[in-house]
């Protein structure tokens, strides 16, 4: 009795083992099943995920990655004046695009600066030189535009001054145009550059709506003004003010003013430009 009861608990062990072995087995393999198919289920969503971007890019942005036919040279001039109580300046220039894709320019900038400091008042290019009468410069940029969205422009600019003044820049400019189908659309544009010599980060602001539009005009009505700090500057400063434009079609010139008080005092503000297309 006691060999067959040992004979018998060496079968059930060995049962049990076999067992265990058989269900480890099963196991394993629903384990692989189960990885391989999670995995080719997570490939399949990737892949449905990356198509479903490439389309919804490629619906917002046809033809990306195309050169741009016909290609074109924008080219804009511009020129204008800012006095103030304690200072002002004149600036005239030159800005001009080559087209590369549909949605990406290759931009250039050349601005000449005169600038007129107000009585006592110091060299805000380099703050502790002491008092001149009259400071000259040239601001050399160059970057790129992007067309983000019909009517909206994002220009990354970088540069260095030559003259009076010696500053290495960085600049961002942009522009949009909203309610373009509207009988008012508004344009909002934002512009901050970065004076690396002055240490001064100088930001403009401003929102203007059309309020009269004909086959050959376009007048505007709106508001703006600019904040600058750091550097010499104590805390931040700015000032700001309504501004009136005006656009006439057949020339593509257009002539902006504005006037307003800040930290500078009362003050005036005068900009002109004129746009030029040649397709290539």
């Amino acid at each position: 009795m006691r060999g067959t009861v040992v004979g018998s608990e060496h079968y059930d062990s060995s049962g049990e083992r076999k067992i265990g072995m058989v269900v480890r087995t099963a196991m394993q393999k629903l384990t692989v099943r189960l990885t391989c198919s999670l995995a080719g289920f997570v490939a399949v969503i990737a892949l449905a995920t990356a198509a479903s971007a490439q389309s919804f890019f490629d619906d917002l942005y046809p033809g990306f990655f195309t050169l741009q036919e016909p290609p074109t040279l924008n080219l804009n001039f511009f020129g204008g004046g800012f006095i103030s109580d304690k200072y002002g300046d004149l600036q005239e220039g030159l800005q001009f695009e080559q087209s590369v894709t549909p949605y990406i320019g290759a931009v250039g900038r050349i601005t000449g600066y005169q600038l007129w400091e107000g009585e006592g008042f110091d060299n805000p290019l380099n703050p502790g030189t002491g008092h001149e009468a009259r400071l000259n410069f040239v601001r050399f940029q160059g970057g790129a535009d992007f067309a983000l969205y019909p009517g909206t422009h994002l220009f990354i600019l970088g540069g260095r001054d030559a003259a009076d003044s010696h500053a290495s820049t960085v600049e961002g400019d942009f522009s949009s145009w909203l309610f373009l189908h509207s009988l008012h659309p508004i344009n909002f544009s934002f512009s901050a550059v970065h004076n690396y010599e002055n240490g001064v980060t100088s930001s403009s602001i401003d929102l203007q709506a059309i309020v009269q539009s004909t086959r050959k005009w376009i007048f505007m009505a709106g508001g703006g003004g600019a904040i600058y700090g750091g550097g010499f500057i104590s805390g931040v400063e700015g000032q700001g003010g309504p501004d009136l434009g005006v656009y006439y079609r057949p020339w593509n010139v257009g002539i902006s003013v504005q006037a307003g008080y800040g930290a500078a005092h009362q003050y005036g503000q005068l900009s002109i430009y004129k746009q030029l297309t040649i397709f290539e």
